[in-house]
């Protein structure tokens, strides 16, 4: 005779096993309505909190967007700030020789400096531009405005209107739309 082995898998689905009761489950008891309430109301604060959070993580990635296009677009700021004190130098260079000197053959020397300075200054100014650095308007005559203008001084001038730029020392800047360095201007005041 051979002996008889457990097999707990057989044991767990034998047919052999205790026999089942045919009887009806207990019925499962109805919700209280107010425990239904309840829950619904857990649900929709669930579902509040969800779209809050969706809503924060979009405002997130769009505010982090700009930041990331607008560190990218002024990144050379501080750089062209230092450079507009090179482009003020060469044209102070270049105003400082009279006009009959540029043209005259009589100084070549000087008429071909007064060149190498103007070409200088020409393609730092276009330099500036690709990177998106421009000398913003005219601004002579205009009305002074202090987010565009530095007053530098004030002076009565007859017959030109109180609050307008009489003079531009060092022309203004931007920088895609954002001033760089303000215009430093003479404003006319009125005459005593």
């Amino acid at each position: 005779m051979r002996p008889v082995q457990f097999n707990p898998l057989r044991a767990r689905f034998s047919t052999d096993a205790a026999p089942q009761t045919d009887a009806p489950k207990e019925a499962a008891k109805p919700m209280d309505e107010a425990v239904i309430a309840e829950k619904d109301k857990q649900i929709s604060d669930l579902q509040d909190l969800y779209r809050r959070a969706l809503a924060d993580m979009e405002n997130i990635r769009q505010r982090t967007k700009k930041e990331v296009e607008n560190a990218s677009s002024f990144a050379i700021t501080k750089f062209a700030k230092d450079l507009l004190d090179t482009a003020d130098v060469l044209e102070i260079a270049l105003k400082n020789v009279p006009q009959a000197e540029r043209t005259s053959d009589a100084n070549k020397s000087l008429k071909d400096f007064y060149s190498g300075v103007s070409m200088t200054h020409d393609n730092l100014i276009k330099t500036f531009k690709r990177a998106g650095v421009e000398p913003y308007g005219e601004t002579l005559g205009v009305k002074f405005d202090h987010n565009l203008h530095e007053a530098v001084f004030q002076a009565p001038v007859p017959g030109k209107e109180p609050g307008s730029v009489l003079e531009v020392l060092k022309p203004g800047y931007m920088i895609k739309g954002r001033v760089l360095r303000n215009a430093q201007v003479g404003v006319v005041t009125e005459s005593s």
